[in-house]
């Protein structure tokens, strides 16, 4: 590739400062317009209902918000601009903003990581970012039904596109093992990360290999992580038995759900409206391991039916940056079958 010309530079730093104002604008009108299910103050004390009150990861730096003086006082000079910010601020926001910031930027590149990793020109990567963040507000934002914002939410999507890209990167497994535990820490969908780990250990040169799931590095791997995880949620719901819980199956909420049509445009949203399209339409260029990962939804969708309410698209949002690079993916696929059709797939050039 030619070196970029000081045009193209400045036209890329653009690009990035409007994709940053965006993630900030829709950052900000999810901590002040989708209600948080949590009550915060309930939760920092360590006294929030179950299943919520087990995911702790976020539990300290919220609890430091609250008493920290600075954060009361700027808070306090925020609120006072109520034309601007009529919700008003408190504390833990000025804390959730950074951390939402830096979990969401994370799992953006994570998703032009994918993309181009798989792609074969990289023809659309300035769209994936955009992509993204399209799905991240369909998922987290753009709600009807079971309007509410889960304060470890953003950090899981952000955690668990950390635990793919270490994974699709073949990384050393004690980096993946730290990353489960803290993943673990924020969210339960931690151990879905196993289920990646195992099929990209199996694939190699576009075959894919089962004895692999037998290895001496995956099993020394998932094992004890699967045993860690396990441990830690029979010692949090031990720990929490005497709190209010809604820790019950989900079965007959969901299938009432499934049966009212007012539901349907939301529960199509999942994965910003890409899931039918990737799961039926055929593609000559998906790699073998993201064709593998893409069916996790199956297996993850029942646990859901069991555990969560369906009409909460957030449920698979950890999937996103999948889903990011998948779709672009697709859309390559055909623009680049069109163009050859016309005998111009000689000429790509990357956007």
């Amino acid at each position: 590739m030619p070196t970029p010309s000081r045009r193209q530079r400045y036209e890329s730093l653009t690009l990035r400062i409007v994709l940053l104002l965006a993630t900030l604008h829709l950052l900000w009108f999810y901590i002040n317009k989708v209600i948080s299910v949590l009550s915060l103050p309930r939760y920092e004390q360590g006294v929030e209902r179950m299943p919520f009150q087990a995911r702790l990861l976020m539990q300290l730096p919220l609890r430091w918000a609250h008493s920290s003086p600075t954060l009361i006082h700027a808070a306090a000079t925020l609120t006072q601009l109520n034309t601007w910010l009529p919700r008003g601020v408190i504390p833990e926001d000025l804390v959730e903003l950074p951390i939402y910031l830096l979990f969401t930027l994370i799992a953006g590149l994570v998703a032009r990581s994918l993309y181009r990793t798989y792609s074969r020109t990289a023809l659309l990567l300035p769209y994936v970012y955009p992509l993204f963040l399209i799905m991240v507000a369909t998922s987290y934002c753009i709600l009807t039904t079971h309007a509410f914002r889960y304060v470890y939410d953003l950090p899981s999507l952000g955690l668990f596109a950390i635990g793919l890209w270490l994974i699709q990167r073949r990384a050393h497994p004690i980096l993946f093992a730290a990353l489960f535990l803290i993943a673990t820490l924020n969210r339960e969908t931690s151990l879905f990360l196993l289920y990646f780990f195992v099929v990209s250990n199996c694939v190699a040169e576009e075959k894919f290999h089962w004895p692999r799931a037998f290895s001496l590095r995956v099993l020394a791997t998932t094992l004890p992580l699967a045993a860690a995880w396990i441990a830690w949620h029979l010692f949090v719901t031990r720990h929490f038995a005497g709190l209010d819980s809604e820790s019950a199956p989900r079965i007959q909420t969901n299938l009432i759900t499934l049966a009212w049509p007012m539901v349907w445009p939301q529960l199509f949203a999942v994965l910003g409206y890409t899931l039918p399209i990737l799961l039926i339409v055929r593609s000559r260029t998906r790699p073998l391991e993201l064709r593998l990962w893409l069916w996790i939804t199956p297996v993850w969708a029942v646990f859901m039916f069991f555990f969560g309410v369906f009409a909460e698209v957030r449920l698979f949002g950890e999937l996103i940056p999948i889903f990011t690079a998948a779709a672009v993916l697709l859309a390559e696929e055909r623009i680049i079958l069109s163009l050859t059709q016309k005998g111009a797939g000689d000429h790509l050039q990357p956007l």
